[in-house]
């Protein structure tokens, strides 16, 4: 019914922003088989303007494109003792996230974050994010978060046809092509 794709992603170690190699050719195929598309970006933005920076990418590569599915801030913590993330406070995470959301919203489309568990109840502070919609990866049969989510990806081993390897597979709570 839909699909989420990868946009791009920051560099863990040097922060640099970078284009999914195979984005263009993901959405086109996408689009022309009627599927409604949502994006996300991997972020590891340590401050509010690099969340920024990486809105303005988003919004730039999606630009043309029917984007009906919401455009997600994927920050995730980097097991690496070179992540430029290690340490990031929980402040300065959410002002990251709330900072890319606002600017996704500003240009009218519907903005998500995305987090799995840890991040959801260590590194954030939800009441500060609260006004986004979430979206939750907890591979489990069922989810246990307590708190409202809009999407859950439930499994990353997921097939589908024409895609080679495990897939992340998601329910969406929320039509967001008829909102």
């Amino acid at each position: 019914d839909y699909v989420m794709l990868r946009v791009g992603y920051r560099g863990y170690t040097e922060g640099n922003i970078r284009l999914d190699p195979y984005f263009y050719q993901n959405i086109e195929g996408a689009l022309a088989a009627g599927l409604e598309v949502g994006v996300y970006f991997f972020s590891q933005a340590v401050t509010v303007e690099e969340a920024l920076e990486e809105a303005r990418f988003v919004l730039d590569c999606i630009a043309g494109y029917d984007i009906s599915f919401p455009v997600v801030f994927d920050w995730e913590p980097v097991s690496s003792d070179y992540a430029r993330t290690n340490g990031l406070s929980t402040q300065v995470l959410c002002d990251a996230a709330n900072a890319f959301c606002s600017e996704i919203e500003a240009a009218g489309y519907t903005p998500m974050i995305y987090f799995n568990l840890f991040a959801g109840y260590i590194k954030y502070d939800l009441s500060q994010v609260m006004e986004n919609d979430f979206w939750l990866a907890q591979y489990s049969d069922t989810p246990s978060f307590y708190y409202d989510f809009q999407m859950w990806q439930y499994t990353s081993d997921g097939i589908v046809a024409g895609i080679e390897g495990g897939v992340d597979m998601n329910i969406c709570f929320v039509n967001y092509a008829r909102r």
